[in-house]
């Protein structure tokens, strides 16, 4: 091919990229709820505002000190979260402050953005990783937009929760890995590792999925000379068919390692490039520790252990319940949340037979990752709209969607899962989540006191009821926006009944507070607010971010009408 034309074609693959990035996160900025949602986000934004403001991560949040943070250093309160949620929130943070408004609201707002950042910087990443497989570029926009818009990760990046940044990381340490694999570069092996780095960095359990993202750093033999156990045939030869399959695996495992030990080669190359990720991945548990030891004094403190006994709960559960949780519950199952996972469980068969490795790293990596959370107490991650702690899996799956077979019938039945998957995630953006805990007079740790809550309990089959409310409008006892002691405060988190007022009056409660009865994207019930009350300018936000979509769309459409 002519270098003219291989330079064109990268250069469409790099418009349609910055493309896609623009268009999703300006529609997920635009559907955000633009106030910090969650106690969770408040921590984080005050151990940002307080780096920027008195130099050092402490937390200074009268209100909240008590409910999410445990002493460390001189006497002083520190949040037990990782640094990244409040690092790279930083410049938005600082963009607040100085923007020439009050300090704090502007800079709530920016803060709340962050994960829509992130979030939407996963589009980009999955895209190019389709390409990587042999995707054409039509398809692989196509089957973007699908993960973007049809699944949980826009529900998740359109809070001030941070799994959607855990979904990018995991993602773009998967990416960077497989292209260090596939062109056998160890520069791509170490970033791979620098991005699961800060996977460490947010979350220690997440060691559990790192020795299999980086085995897509491994050359194996030629991909051709795999094959898959085939699915017919009864349960007993299909269990035999796998197991000979692992054992097939361990061997040539074996046989890597020995023929890296004995002469140079791609073997000795492989491993060299799996410990370099790891390597990588050993500075990112060296700042986690360092971090530990600035706020408490200890290298080895675990405050979240700490957290957990000072509130009396437990971190550990029943398995089964967290499992069946998980995955089939009708409360948090992530096929109810995500139905277009199915799409992916369709077509991980076509992607092992394609790319063996990868679909390994996914599937040992969502095993892990499953077990594991079906093990803690708060397995549903709550209080929140769906399961969130599965949202790293999320993009991992979605590499499989373009691999479901064309089939007779399941045409029709991938639009319906796409559509439904939409409609899902139109009703996560559209109430504020906690409404459905309050009216049902929840305790803070009710997880732990009813573990198979959402066995009976689902808060998407209750959203349809209270997406149909909005059209009455808030209740004429709704006179304040927010239950925070400041009344013209809009984008402070929100809190629940002080103690003087029992859970049980909790439904009663809400009816007081707008914040419940409005829609929830920023647009939408800014405009409800006084104008000295709001944030931001509203109108130039609007424009640039509408301007900021097209702008992307239009990067897309130019970059595919370069021919493939």
């Amino acid at each position: 091919m002519p270098r003219a034309e291989t330079q064109r074609r990268s250069l469409a693959k790099a418009w349609i990229a910055c493309g896609i990035f623009l268009l999703v996160l300006g529609a997920y900025a635009l559907s955000s709820p633009g106030r910090i949602d969650i106690v969770d986000g408040e921590a984080r934004f005050d151990v940002a505002y307080n780096w920027i403001v008195n130099g050092r991560p402490i937390m200074t949040d009268t209100w909240l000190i008590p409910l999410m943070s445990v002493p460390g250093r001189d006497g002083l309160r520190y949040s037990y979260y990782g640094a990244p949620g409040s690092v790279f929130a930083l410049p938005l943070v600082w963009l607040g402050i100085h923007s020439g408004g009050p300090p704090v609201e502007p800079s709530q707002f920016l803060f709340s953005l962050t994960s829509s950042v992130l979030g939407a910087a996963i589009a980009p990443i999955l895209f190019l990783f389709y390409l990587e497989l042999g995707v054409t570029r039509r398809s692989a926009l196509a089957w973007t937009m699908v993960s973007s818009f049809a699944t949980y990760i826009w529900a998740i990046s359109n809070s001030t929760f941070d799994n959607a940044q855990h979904a990018f990381f995991a993602l773009a340490a998967l990416y960077f890995a497989y292209l260090g694999g596939r062109r056998k570069s160890a520069k791509y092996a170490l970033l791979g590792g620098a991005m699961a780095a800060v996977l460490i960095l947010y979350q220690d359990y997440f060691l559990l999925i790192v020795p299999a993202l980086a085995l897509a750093t491994l050359q194996w033999k030629s991909e051709s000379d795999f094959t898959v156990p085939a699915l017919a045939g009864s349960p007993e030869f299909l269990g035999s068919r796998l197991f000979s399959r692992v054992q097939e695996i361990f061997e040539e495992t074996k046989a890597l390692l020995r023929r890296a030990w004995e002469e140079p080669g791609e073997a000795r190359s492989s491993c060299q490039r799996y410990c370099l990720f790891l390597a990588a991945v050993g500075v990112g548990i060296f700042l986690s520790m360092a971090y530990n030891d600035l706020r408490f004094g200890s290298w080895i403190h675990d405050s979240r252990f700490r957290f957990a006994a000072e509130r009396h709960f437990p971190l550990f559960g029943n398995p089964l319940t967290g499992f069946l949780t998980l995955l089939v519950s009708p409360g948090k199952s992530v096929f109810l949340y995500s139905p277009a996972l199915i799409i992916g469980l369709l077509g991980i068969r076509q992607l092992w037979r394609r790319k063996p490795v990868l679909a390994a790293v996914i599937g040992v990596s969502s095993v892990l990752l499953v077990l594991f959370l079906s093990c803690i107490s708060f397995a549903g991650g709550d209080w929140c709209w769906g399961p969130r702690y599965l949202a790293p899996l999320l993009p991992m799956w979605a590499l499989a969607f373009p691999f479901a077979p064309r089939i007779k019938g399941k045409r029709q039945l991938a639009v319906a899962l796409i559509a439904a998957g939409f409609v899902v995630q139109i009703m996560a953006l559209s109430v504020e989540n906690q409404r459905f805990f309050l009216e049902r007079r929840l305790n803070d740790y009710f997880w732990a006191e009813q573990p198979w809550f959402y066995m009976k309990h689902s808060a998407l089959l209750a959203r349809v009821g209270e997406f149909t409310s909005l059209s009455k409008g808030a209740p004429p006892t709704a006179t304040l926006f927010n239950s925070i002691p400041v009344p013209n405060w809009c984008t402070y988190t929100l809190l629940g009944p002080p103690p003087a007022v029992p859970r049980s009056l909790a439904p009663l409660w809400i009816q007081h507070f707008k914040i419940f009865y409005l829609p929830r994207p920023w647009p939408l019930w800014m405009s409800s607010v006084p104008l000295n009350w709001r944030p931001i300018n509203m109108a130039p936000w609007i424009a640039a971010l509408f301007g900021l979509t097209a702008v992307g769309a239009g990067m897309v459409y130019r970059g595919l009408q370069v021919k493939e």
